[in-house]
Parts: C-alpha cells; sequence; structure tokens
C-alpha cells in the first residue's frame, strides 16, 4: 500500500503540479493576450491613424499637385507671352493684336490676353478698347507685376459678374530697351480647378480651398464658397475651426465638422499660387476599425481562455516544446530572417495549423517582397515598363495598386516630360534661329544706318555751301535793286529835262511863229512901198530901193525863220522820239525793279528754305546717331540672346536625354 500510497501521491503531486502549470499559463496567457490585445488594438490604431493620416496627406498633396500643375502651365504661358512682347520684334498695334488674340485660343481657360504699356497704352485681345478714364497703370496686378518683374503676379480670386464663375488674373512685367515698360496679362477662369476640387466631395470626406489670405475658394458647403454675392473667410466658416490649417503644412488637425461629428483634415499649400489645400477625412471608419479590432480581440481571448481550460492540462508539456521552438524562431522573424522554416512536431492540430500559418505567411511575405524589391529595382533601373505579377491578396492588393498607380503616374508624367522637352528643343531651334535672323538684320540695320550717317553728313556740308551762296545771290539781288532804283530815279529827270526841253522847243516855234509873220508883213509892207514909189516916179526911187532892201530882209527872215522852223521841228521829232525812248527804258526799269524785287522775295524764301532744311539735316543727322546707337544696343542683345538660345537647345536636349533614358510602356 505504501507504494501504492506513494504512486497516488506521486500522480497527485503531478496532477497538482500540471494544475498549477495549468493556472499559471491560464494566468500568463491571460494578461499575454490581455497586453497582446492591447498591443494589437494599439499597434492596429497607430497603423490605422498612419494609413488614414498618409490617405489624406496623399490626397491633399495629389489635389495641391495638380492645381500647382495647372497654374504652371499658365505662368509658363504667360512668361512666354511676356518674352515675345519684350523681344521688340510685335512694334505694331496689329502685330500684338494677333499675338494676343493667338493666345487667348490656345487655351479655352483663358478669357483675355492684354499687352499694357507706360503711357497708358492697352491691346487687349478681342480688340477691346478701354474708355477714356481708363488707368491701366493704377491697377492692382499692373503694379504688382512691376513691382517684382522677374516673378509672375498672381492675383486675388474674384466671381466674375457675368458668369458667376471664379476667375484670377496673372501679369508679368515686359522690358523694352533693357528697362521695365509695361506688363502682359492674362484673364483665366478656375472651371477645371473647382470642378477637380468638386470630385472630392463625397458623404463623409472632402477637399476645400482656399488663398493664400484665407478667403474660401471652393467648399461642399455653398454658403462658405465664393460667389458673385459673397465671400467667406477660414475665420467666419464653421465657426473659425478651419483657421488653424492657415498655420503649418501637412501637419494633421482634429476638429468639429460643419456637418457635425469628429474629423481630421491636413491642409497643403501651393507652391506656384501660394492657396491653401485642405483634406477632410472622418474619424468614423477609424473608430468602427477600433470597435472592430477590439471585438476581434475580445473574441481572441475568451476563445483562447476557453481553449486553454480545456485542453491546458492535457496537454500543456506536449505543447510547451513546439510553442518555444516557435518562439524561438518567430523572434528571428520579427529581426527579418524569412529563411526559417517552422517544422515543429505537430503533436496538436493548433501547432499544425499554427506552423503551417506562420510557413505560409512567411511565403507570402517572401513573394510579396522579392514582387517589391524587383519592381522597386526595375524602376530604379528607370525601367518603367515593369509589370507586378502574382495574386496579391487582402491589404497587400492596396500595396500593389499603390505601386501600379506610382508606375502608372510615372508613365504618363515622363511621356509628357518627353513630349514638352521635344516641345521646348522645337522651340529653341526656332528661337535660336529668329534670334541669329535678328542679329544678322541688327547688324545690317547697324551699316546702313552708319552709311546713311556719313551720307548726310556731306549733305549737311553741301547744304551749308548752298545756303552761302544763297546769301551772296541776296546781297547781289539787293545791290542790284537799288542800283535799278537809282537809274529809275534818274529816268525820271532825265524825262523831266526832256519835257522842259520840248516846251522851250515849243516856246521857240511860236516865237519863229511870229517872226514869220512879222517877215511876212514886212513883205507886203516891202511890197506896198514899193508900189508907192513907183507911182512917185523919181522921187520914190530910193524908198523903192529901202522897199526892196525890207523886201530882201523879209525874204531872208522867211527863209531864216522856215529853216529855224524845220530844225525846230526836227528836233522837237527828236526830242518826241527821246521822250518815247526814255518812257520805254523807265518803264524796262521798272520792270526790272519788279522782277528784282520778285527775284529777292524769292531768294529771301529760298535762303529760309535751304536755312530750315540745314537745321532739319542736322537733326536728322543727331537723330541717325541716336538710331546708330540704339541699333547697336539691339545688335549686342540679338547676340546675347542668341548664346541664351543656343544655351536653352542644350538644356532640351539634355532634359529630352533624360526622359528618353527611361523606358516606358
Amino acid at each position: 500500500m505504501n507504494r501504492n500510497g506513494k504512486n497516488v501521491s506521486s500522480e497527485a503531486a503531478k496532477e497538482g503540479l500540471s494544475a498549477r502549470i495549468g493556472r499559471m499559463f491560464a494566468v500568463v496567457l491571460r494578461r499575454v493576450l490581455i497586453i497582446v490585445c492591447m498591443e494589437s488594438v494599439l499597434i492596429s490604431g497607430v497603423f490605422a491613424i498612419m494609413y488614414s493620416l498618409n490617405t489624406n496627406r496623399s490626397s491633399a498633396m495629389e489635389y495641391t499637385e495638380e492645381i500647382d500643375c495647372a497654374m504652371q502651365s499658365k505662368v509658363s504661358m504667360l512668361e512666354a507671352v511676356a518674352a515675345g512682347i519684350s523681344s521688340g520684334t510685335l512694334n505694331e498695334k496689329d502685330a500684338v493684336l494677333n499675338y494676343v488674340d493667338s493666345m487667348v485660343a490656345m487655351d479655352d481657360q483663358v478669357s483675355a490676353v492684354y499687352s499694357c504699356y507706360d503711357e497708358n497704352i492697352t491691346v487687349m485681345s478681342g480688340g477691346w478698347e478701354p474708355p477714356a478714364d481708363f488707368v491701366v497703370t493704377e491697377r492692382e496686378w499692373y503694379k504688382g507685376a512691376q513691382a517684382n518683374p522677374a516673378e509672375v503676379y498672381i492675383s486675388e480670386p474674384y466671381a466674375d459678374l457675368q458668369t458667376g464663375g471664379i476667375c484670377i488674373t496673372l501679369s508679368k512685367a515686359t522690358y523694352r530697351d533693357g528697362k521695365v515698360a509695361g506688363v502682359v496679362g492674362m484673364d483665366m477662369y478656375m472651371d477645371n480647378m473647382v470642378s477637380l476640387i468638386e470630385k472630392s466631395y463625397s458623404s463623409n470626406s472632402y477637399v476645400f480651398l482656399t488663398t493664400a489670405e484665407g478667403t474660401i475658394l471652393v467648399h461642399p458647403n455653398p454658403e462658405y464658397s465664393m460667389n458673385v454675392d459673397r465671400t467667406t473667410t477660414v475665420q467666419e466658416a464653421n465657426n473659425g475651426r478651419y483657421q488653424s490649417f492657415m498655420k503649418g503644412n501637412m501637419s494633421a488637425k482634429l476638429f468639429a465638422d460643419y456637418k457635425g461629428g469628429l474629423k481630421f483634415g491636413i491642409g497643403n499649400t501651393s507652391e506656384v499660387t501660394g492657396w491653401k489645400v485642405i483634406a477632410v477625412k472622418p474619424l468614423n471608419s477609424l473608430i468602427l476599425f477600433f470597435v472592430m479590432i477590439i471585438g476581434l480581440n475580445l473574441v481572441i481571448y475568451f476563445v483562447s481562455i476557453a481553449i486553454t481550460r480545456k485542453d491546458i492540462n492535457g496537454k500543456i508539456n506536449v505543447l510547451f516544446s513546439p510553442l518555444e521552438s516557435i518562439s524561438g524562431k518567430m523572434t528571428r522573424v520579427a529581426e527579418g530572417d524569412l529563411s526559417v522554416l517552422f517544422d515543429e512536431e505537430k503533436n496538436s492540430v493548433e501547432i499544425a495549423n499554427l506552423t503551417d500559418s506562420i510557413n505560409e505567411t512567411i511565403e507570402s511575405l517572401k513573394f510579396y517582397i522579392e514582387s517589391i524589391s524587383d519592381t522597386v529595382t526595375a524602376i530604379s533601373d528607370k525601367n518603367l515598363t515593369v509589370t507586378i505579377d502574382g495574386e496579391f491578396k487582402g491589404s497587400y492588393m492596396k500595396i500593389r495598386d499603390s505601386l501600379e498607380s506610382i508606375i502608372g503616374s510615372l508613365n504618363e508624367s515622363f511621356k509628357q516630360i518627353s513630349l514638352e522637352a521635344e516641345n521646348v528643343l522645337d522651340f529653341a531651334d526656332k528661337l535660336e534661329k529668329t534670334t541669329e535672323g535678328v542679329a544678322q538684320s541688327a547688324t545690317m540695320q547697324n551699316e546702313s544706318v552708319a552709311n546713311v550717317s556719313e551720307d548726310m553728313v556731306r549733305l549737311t556740308e553741301q547744304t551749308r555751301q548752298i545756303t552761302e551762296r544763297a546769301t551772296f545771290v541776296r546781297d547781289t539781288a539787293e545791290t542790284t535793286k537799288q542800283h535799278l532804283e537809282t537809274g529809275n530815279h534818274e529816268m525820271e529827270e532825265l524825262v523831266k529835262a526832256m519835257e522842259s526841253i520840248d516846251q522851250c522847243y515849243r516856246e521857240i516855234a511860236e516865237f519863229v511863229g511870229e517872226i514869220q509873220s512879222i517877215a511876212s508883213q514886212t513883205n507886203l509892207l516891202s511890197l506896198n512901198a514899193s508900189i508907192e514909189a513907183a507911182r512917185a516916179g523919181e522921187a520914190g526911187r530910193g524908198f523903192a530901193v529901202v522897199a526892196d532892201e525890207i523886201s530882201s530882209l523879209a525874204e531872208s527872215s522867211e527863209k531864216a525863220s522856215k529853216s529855224i522852223n524845220k530844225l525846230i521841228e526836227e528836233s522837237m521829232a527828236a526830242v518826241s522820239a527821246g521822250k518815247e525812248l526814255v518812257a520805254s527804258t523807265s518803264e524796262t526799269i521798272q520792270k526790272g525793279m519788279n522782277d528784282s524785287v520778285q527775284s529777292k522775295l524769292h531768294i529771301d524764301e529760298i535762303v529760309e528754305f535751304v536755312e530750315k532744311q540745314q537745321k532739319a539735316i542736322e537733326d536728322v543727322n543727331q537723330e541717325l546717331k541716336e538710331v546708330a546707337g540704339i541699333v547697336e544696343n539691339n545688335a549686342a542683345s540679338a547676340e546675347e540672346n542668341t548664346a541664351i538660345s543656343q544655351q536653352l537647345n542644350e538644356c532640351a536636349q539634355s532634359l529630352k536625354q533624360m526622359a528618353d533614358s527611361f523606358t516606358l510602356r
């Protein structure tokens, strides 16, 4: 019996130890399960929160990148317009108008493109003419662009009164002769960005957009979105709970949503515009996930306790050895050693299932790690045609989808980069050819202006000589006029003298007529005396002699008077002819004086015109010198632009080679 008693006592001791081990194991198991469940809940919660935050961050970054991409294309377009205006090739208003019209036609989101100048001149697409009181230099976008000429100025968004859509104005300073002389502007609609933001709206999550100052542009709540009638800021909306997103970048904030309930959001700032993109996600799914994890852990806990209570006493020793082996190997797995094989003795279904599950899990991890490693290696080798083969299960499908999305995005991005590089290369080639042509033209213009300047110098000297000779002719004409005036005065005196001589001849003719009359009477008296002497006979012979002498004297007087009268008539005829000649000469001299006066007037006009022409030629010569300096500067600028275009061509080729080095689908 003692022996039997010892056996019974030994069995009792053994049973008690097993029970104690079972109880201890149960206690430890409970604690372990509690700790594991708590760690599981915490780890799962952390992973859930991290996943949600990463998803939210990805959403905020994705929308920010799309907005930056859209705005950068508009900024690049405006910079190209500014470069075209500043190149100096568009000097006529019609050329500028055609240029801005062509820019508007390139993008349906652009409503207007305009080129403005400091002289208050505006050339807008569509031919719009500003009103008389429109002062473009006082516009905020004009002053903003000239305040920082190297950057593109982006105005605060505003609601269009006609369409109700949100618009913005982009502006960039332009140059003339190396100095800021104007601004080019572009009005564009934000319809694409509004549509992009609106696509994010769901029942619980959304993305909204604000300006750098906090004005809300697009929001799922219509009362917050910008429209023609009102604007709302983050300080006013949702009781100011959005205001915290304006500080910092990519930091998560927990807040009460305007619909109710707790949500967390992440704000990201656009590098191009400075606007804020805020992505909002609900906590409902996260809370539900926590509840599910806690419930699952409770089920695992109670199931494990029930199993332990049922089987612990009979299998504790059998389970210890495989579990210890598995525990040791799991430590190696935790350290990253996936070459471990769980080949413990399958002395229970649980151990068998556990080892099989762990082996399958390790094989799955090996497959997933190998697939991801091969994919990442291919991407690092610039092979973007790689595909992810094999079956991904459960949560690992998100990893495969994310990798596929990354590869697809990289393919699209590098295709677009390659296409844009080709466009830039093409534009660089065209710019280089155009710039070389401009440089050659500027050089030829410089030579032509120099030749014209030399011709103008010679023309100035010739004009000066013409002016001196015209002045001499004017002085000679003045002297001739004075001589003609003197001759005319002397001719007038001669005419007066001839008239006096003619008057004397007339008086002498009258006196000679009286003499002839006396001679006739004397002759008649002599005849009467002879008759009377003949009657007297001898006594009247002496008187007859006297009568004969008187008759002879009368005849002589008559002959002398006739001779004198003849001479007087000849002298009067000569005097009359002289008067006519003097009158004709005086008239000729008077005409010469008149012609001399007219000639002097014409010569004065010629001298004045030549002097003005000489002054104009000197002004033109001075302007030609200035033009020559400008053309020389333009030639130097054109050569500099040629070097810049060559560098741009090299950069475009480098970009194209870099994009082509990737193998795309």
